[in-house]
């Protein structure tokens, strides 16, 4: 592991964790040429320390000590967890719907564009910013035995605890602002991903897959979030 000097003054600390110099200097370069900070480790065993101080992690899947999906469950254990940006070789629609169910905010394929990749970092820390203090002022929203409190980003189904992905709990969290309404992929979209992403409906319903399967084995009725035929989805207000 190597610690990388960020230009003066800056707040935003940001985690590469990449086993390619090549790829991983250029990673760097473009972030502290946008006034970030940045720590590298070429390996999970070294970037486990820094996840505490970062505020973002550009993470690839692929290190020699292991996989980079065990970092990310890591993040995701944190309170509040950094956004995480995978920047990885896997191109297959399934290792971004993984990496999208693991909870990363954001997937980028190589090769990539430097100037790219620091814009869509730039838009997961807004998203966070952005989710924070909505997450500060919101109450918990009650739906029967359905409890979910963004504040503490805590979700519950008759009193048992439910262990969700951060996407899993957004999305949980959009419907349950307006139980009984349909909320279309779209604005699904633009609540839970910031709008900014060409994601296939494939990439929605695989989310909602897990956040029932969850659901149902917390005792919730199968039926509880229910899939609107060419529209969307909605959170019963009879069944919860």
């Amino acid at each position: 592991m190597r610690r990388v000097a960020g230009a003066a003054g800056a707040r935003v600390r940001v985690l590469v964790v990449e086993d390619d110099p090549a790829i991983s200097d250029a990673v760097v370069y473009a972030l502290e040429k946008d006034g970030m900070t940045t720590d590298v480790s070429s390996t999970l065993a070294g970037a486990r320390p820094l996840l505490a101080t970062c505020d973002a992690v550009v993470l690839d899947l692929g290190l020699a000590d292991g996989s980079g999906f065990s970092l990310l469950q890591d993040a995701q254990r944190r309170s509040p967890p950094p956004r995480v940006l995978v920047l990885t070789s896997r191109d297959e629609e399934v290792d971004c719907v993984a990496a999208l169910e693991a909870g990363a905010d954001d997937y980028v394929t190589k090769p990539f564009s430097p100037r790219a990749l620091v814009a869509r970092v730039r838009a997961i820390l807004r998203r966070g910013a952005r989710d924070g203090a909505l997450d500060a002022r919101m109450p918990a929203a009650l739906t029967g035995p359905l409890v979910v409190d963004p504040a503490t980003r805590r979700a519950s189904y008759a009193s048992a605890e439910l262990s969700l992905t951060k996407l899993e709990f957004d999305l949980l969290v959009a419907l349950a602002e307006a139980p009984g309404r349909v909320l279309t992929r779209d604005q699904l979209v633009d609540k839970v991903w910031g709008g900014a992403y060409a994601l296939t409906p494939r990439t929605v319903d695989s989310h909602f897959k897990g956040l029932r399967r969850k659901l149902v084995a917390a005792g919730a009725p199968e039926g509880l979030i229910e899939t609107v035929r060419g529209v969307g989805f909605r959170l019963l207000r009879d069944q919860a």
